[in-house]
């Protein structure tokens, strides 16, 4: 059976095996993903949130 520290040994082989330009293409692309949901997310006016609810 293996110990924790095995387990976590085992793991951080694999996550250090990734090459670095790898871990940088993920992380552009992570963040050029995100930045696309943040433009289309809703924005909701404060008057339309004050009367939200308010029939």
């Amino acid at each position: 059976m293996n110990s924790e520290f095995e387990k976590f040994d085992a793991v951080v082989r694999k996550v250090f095996s990734v090459p670095h330009d790898e871990i940088v293409k993920r992380e552009k692309e992570y963040q050029r993903k995100r930045k696309l949901a943040k433009k289309k997310r809703v924005k909701i006016s404060p008057a339309s949130r004050a009367s939200n609810g308010k029939d």
